[in-house]
């Protein structure tokens, strides 16, 4: 009735959390942060895709618990090295915050103890995965945030669980850059799809 398996190799039982600790030493070995391209990241996705896939659709809204464990740390080291003011989780959608119940990176700063802000996202989007090329992906976000707040001089970092084309970050980036008077924008994700590096 109650599944207890390992989120990552899907084997081993776990008495706390939802992941082994198999897998969890693994995870710590891996978790240290890593820049491409402008993007800051933890993990390719395919190393982390199963918790992933539990986090968002299997209501194993602890993990963030677990993830905590290893993405505290280098997030905390990327806001103080690049004096970041504002951190800003990538929002959802009312529809789809209704579907899951939650936003999943918010869950995640919120167990890392790391304060954020929200935007509001106006714009009931297709599932991104559903889209299998970058123009559809950018079309479909296109439009989708309204920011209200005054972020003038400030330095912001947007926060993702996961980057496949970075159309809905670029499309924030760009919403905050055109805008607002921003000091910069940075990217950070949890994990980061490897063709994202081959577009």
């Amino acid at each position: 009735m109650f599944d207890n398996k390992c989120s990552m190799c899907g084997v081993n039982r776990v008495d706390k959390g939802y992941i082994c600790k198999k897998c969890d030493l693994k995870l710590k070995e891996m978790s240290f942060l890593k820049k491409r391209e402008g993007l800051y990241y933890l993990y390719l996705y395919s190393d982390l895709k199963t918790v992933i896939w539990d986090f968002k659709f299997k209501n194993r809204k602890l993990l963030s618990e677990n993830i905590k464990l290893y993405m505290k740390k280098p997030i905390e080291d990327l806001i103080k090295e690049e004096k970041i003011d504002v951190i800003i989780p990538v929002p959802v959608s009312d529809q789809r915050r209704l579907e899951r119940g939650y936003n999943q990176v918010e869950e995640i700063l919120e167990a890392c103890e790391i304060k954020f802000e929200n935007i509001e996202r106006i714009k009931n989007t297709e599932h991104m995965y559903h889209l299998n090329n970058i123009e559809k992906r950018c079309e479909n976000i296109k439009g989708a945030f309204s920011i209200k707040e005054d972020y003038s001089g400030k330095k912001i970092l947007i926060v993702d669980d996961i980057v496949t084309s970075g159309a809905t970050m670029m499309e924030l980036k760009k919403e905050l850059e055109s805008t607002q008077k921003v000091a910069g924008v940075i990217l950070f994700t949890l994990t980061v799809v490897r063709k994202y590096f081959k577009k």
